[in-house]
């Protein structure tokens, strides 16, 4: 997945500004590291599926990824991904 991000970063230049609001809730002092690939799974995702970076900060609105979409108990990175980017397109089209 790592891969994936860095390869849309590179495309994309304000990518890493996504990138650290997507993870706001990392700079506030609340860590979820067992969810950190949920969320970098998502993201890749979102950006792979043509979201661009400026529409991933507008649907975030602010908020941290997790906590804008939450995991599921027992949710796989992969799972989560799937689900939340299909959120964010009925955010993104509301």
């Amino acid at each position: 997945m790592n891969t994936l991000s860095n390869q849309h970063f590179a495309t994309f230049g304000s990518g890493a500004l996504t990138l650290s609001l997507a993870f706001a809730e990392l700079r506030a002092g609340i860590t979820w590291p067992h969810y950190h690939a949920h969320g970098c799974a998502a993201l890749a995702s979102a950006l792979n599926e043509g979201l661009m970076p400026e529409e991933v900060a507008s649907i975030l609105d602010g908020r941290g990824l997790i906590e804008a979409f939450p995991v599921w108990q027992g949710e796989t990175p992969a799972d989560y991904a799937v689900r939340a980017v299909a959120e964010m397109f009925v955010v993104y089209l509301q």
